[in-house]
């Protein structure tokens, strides 16, 4: 990512990637399922029900959740790369074209995983990220996220697209997790490791109570 004067907007997500939802599909197709996912999924109950933010084309973590039998709603703002998702014709699972922001469940979910999503909703929405969380899991349900640890905005390319970007400093992070009733289990900075690469920030947490 890139410091830019010229801020892309979170609008402007779903334009980049249905532009490069090709060039995206042909990536993430060969990609083995991340080993944080994996490691995650090991938390969770049989048969749980799963929302994943942000689920692009539902390869590999959404296809992955599936087989290991749970059921899981994608969300994406991406209407391009949703329609790749469907057609992997996946047994449990549903996709969504919806943002986020927007978004209103019509189930408590046991898990929710937002890999790679919070950091496109915009800066003056980072707050309101976490007692949305809360309020979509169960008591005593998961959350994985990836996540920048800098405060501000910033922009970046991808496939010769240029995409916005937001976060909050790491240490607000932690404390709107624990203010909207998360256990945190692991909160990693400069996380690294094959599968993923690296990230500013991973994090596991537990609802495990009401929000302060």
């Amino acid at each position: 990512m890139k410091e830019s004067e010229t801020i892309a907007t979170p609008d402007s997500v779903k334009r980049a990637y249905d532009a490069i939802a090709d060039e995206w599909h042909k990536f993430r197709k060969d990609c083995a399922i991340n080993k944080c996912i994996a490691d995650f999924e090991k938390l969770l109950p049989p048969h749980s029900e799963i929302l994943d933010v942000g689920c692009g084309t539902g390869y590999p973590v959404a296809a992955y959740l599936v087989n290991q039998g749970h059921r899981v709603t994608g969300i994406d703002v991406s209407t391009e790369m949703l329609e790749k998702a469907r057609a992997l014709k996946l047994v449990n699972a549903r996709f969504i074209n919806v943002d986020f922001t927007d978004y209103v469940a019509d189930i408590a979910f046991d898990a929710v995983i937002a890999f790679d999503s919070l950091w496109y909703i915009a800066y003056s929405r980072q707050e309101s990220i976490y007692p949305k969380l809360a309020s979509l899991i169960k008591s005593g349900g998961y959350l994985l996220f990836t996540h920048g640890n800098r405060e501000g905005e910033i922009t970046g390319e991808m496939y010769g697209e240029t995409f916005y970007y937001s976060a909050l400093d790491s240490a607000r992070v932690c404390d709107l997790l624990t203010n909207n009733g998360f256990e945190i289990f692991t909160f990693t900075e400069n996380y690294s490791e094959p599968t993923t690469g690296t990230r500013d920030l991973l994090v596991t947490a537990r609802k495990t109570k009401q929000p302060s």
